[in-house]
């Protein structure tokens, strides 16, 4: 183990004299092909508290990951055609569902009503009573369609006030 920590503190003294990323003093680690694993990219791996061996191992498991990554990337790019590697709608569909979903997360935060009352289980439970639930999940339940109205009510909302300012035209 102690050769494993003198080697990797060696590797990193050795790419920490290599050149900052964009003059910021962020030190590069390591490089593979084009790319470049710097210093700053760790900070998720280390954390107060944790033992030097621990940091190293972390450390290292994370060095080797990276790079295995960045071998995996380069041959796929290699080996698919460039027209398969073309995401640019895929990765604005998803963009677009983070946000969408993140508004609407926050939305239901800022305005679900959460307090359920015994009255409206008991109530649920009694149009419901096909399938036998527990209060808990009747609260789930309630709760979620109380989400559902929320979010149809704040779109067509949004839809309503579009139409009314005349925001968008269908040809």
């Amino acid at each position: 183990m102690k050769r494993f920590a003198i080697g990797l503190i060696l590797v990193l003294a050795l790419f920490s004299c290599q050149n900052s990323k964009n003059g910021s003093g962020d030190k590069a680690i390591a490089t593979i092909y084009d790319k470049v694993l710097y210093q700053s990219d760790l900070q998720s791996v280390l954390y107060e508290g944790i033992s030097v061996n621990d940091s190293l191992f972390r450390t290292k498991a994370f060095i080797d990951n990276w790079i295995r990554r960045q071998l995996l990337i380069h041959q796929a790019e290699n080996n698919i055609d460039k027209s398969e590697l073309d995401f640019s709608r895929q990765i604005e569909d998803y963009r677009t569902s983070l946000i969408i979903y993140k508004y609407e997360s926050l939305l239901i935060e800022q305005n679900l009503d959460t307090i359920v009352s015994e009255d409206e289980i008991a109530k649920y439970i009694e149009e419901n009573s096909a399938v036998e639930l527990d209060s808990l999940a009747v609260r789930d339940i309630i709760l979620n369609i109380r989400k559902k109205e929320l979010i149809e009510n704040m779109n067509n909302s949004l839809y309503n006030k579009a139409v009314k300012e005349r925001v968008f035209e269908i040809y």
